[in-house]
């Protein structure tokens, strides 16, 4: 297939360059001489940015890189951040054949009234919600983390959740749940502060934790943070939702952590605890799950890295050696021929939600199983 990973880019890039090359020593008028200078250095530039492209797997076909340059999000509907107002479009929208088919893709505004943060995110709602068996059901939460630098749509646009978790809902390999894409930096170009609550800085694990299930809760029929929620992330946001799973073990059931870090990292050389060691040992997985205090009730975890990358399996094999001590049996799925990259993660995460929504699973409504 001919897309943003195929060698054929590359190969047509270097022959562009070469024929503009040419151009440049040979032409005779000055005019285009000047127009093949400027047309070798636009695609030395491109030919940077699809090595990298290639390298990180980010953009899989044109239709990715194409959203993402026009901010394009398809088939998301916008949704009032609470009150009276979402619930009479979700009423409407549960009235339709097609919601009750496909779901619906929600672009939320998250308002944290506790962390002073307030956030966009995406909010999915499988089918069963708009099902009539299921017109009073509260359902399970996965809360969904992604990396830095990066934006709540690359779950959509990079790994096309939605699509991938109506598939398994159809082929009943996973359990009917609300998924919410929350975004931990604040915009697609910062750099997250590994969704902590800085001393001095922005709250984010208050707004994560806390205020998010807040504002779920006041527009959607979700369960309480609880065993019924579940949390997981890639890359730092993978490092997030083992943080978060371990410091507020009552609010999350299960934790999914797809190539991440198990100890808190200086932020462009700078210790976010400004040096306080006990702040320090009260984020760091590794320390909460085997410390003197270790969480009750331990939360459930799931782990993955890719193969090619020894330094995030090497974390995942050393904090699942942690985990076992006290809940023996977790998961580690390592994907063959990939890295720290989207390779890795677009094969995991059907695995990933199948897993966390069956831990999380509550009992269906009878007559669950059917279309009404």
């Amino acid at each position: 297939m001919f897309g943003p990973q195929s060698p054929l880019v590359l190969i047509l890039l270097v022959a562009g360059f070469v024929g503009l090359t040419c151009l440049v020593v040979r032409g005779r008028p000055l005019w285009s001489r000047l127009l093949a200078s400027t047309g070798t250095f636009v695609i030395a530039a491109v030919f940077g940015m699809a090595i990298v492209n290639k390298y990180y797997d980010y953009y899989q076909t044109w239709g990715d890189l194409y959203d993402d340059l026009t901010g394009r999000q398809p088939g998301v509907s916008a949704l009032p951040p609470a009150g009276h107002g979402a619930l009479r479009i979700l009423r409407q929208d549960r009235a339709t054949g097609e919601r009750a088919k496909k779901g619906l893709l929600l672009d939320m505004m998250l308002a944290g009234r506790q962390s002073g943060i307030s956030r966009y995110g995406l909010v999915y709602l499988p089918p069963e919600y708009f099902w009539r068996p299921y017109a009073t059901a509260r359902f399970p939460v996965v809360e969904l983390l992604n990396g830095s630098p990066g934006m709540p749509s690359d779950w959509e646009r990079m790994l096309h959740t939605s699509e991938v978790f109506r598939r398994l809902l159809h082929d009943r390999k996973a359990a009917p749940a609300v998924l919410v894409a929350a975004d931990v930096n604040g915009g697609p170009t910062s750099l997250g502060q590994q969704c902590l609550d800085v001393p001095g800085g922005l709250r984010d694990d208050t707004y994560l934790s806390k205020d998010v299930p807040r504002a779920l809760l006041a527009s959607l029929r979700v369960q309480r943070p609880g065993p019924h929620w579940a949390i997981a992330g890639y890359s730092e946001g993978g490092f997030c939702a083992a943080n978060l799973a371990l410091r507020h073990p009552g609010s999350y059931g299960a934790a999914g952590v797809m190539s991440g870090y198990f100890q808190p990292l200086p932020r462009q050389g700078a210790d976010l605890f400004r040096g306080d060691a006990r702040a320090r040992l009260a984020n760091d997985p590794l320390w909460l799950a085997e410390g003197p205090r270790r969480p009750r009730p331990f939360p459930a975890f799931w782990l993955m890295a890719g193969r090619s990358d020894r330094g995030d399996v090497v974390a995942a094999r050393t904090f699942k050696s942690v985990v076992d001590r006290r809940e023996p049996g977790v998961p580690l799925v390592l994907v063959p021929h990939a890295g720290h990259t989207f390779a890795a993660w677009i094969p995991a995460l059907p695995k990933l939600l199948g897993w966390a929504t069956h831990r999380i699973a509550v009992p269906w409504p009878p007559g669950g199983g059917q279309v009404r």
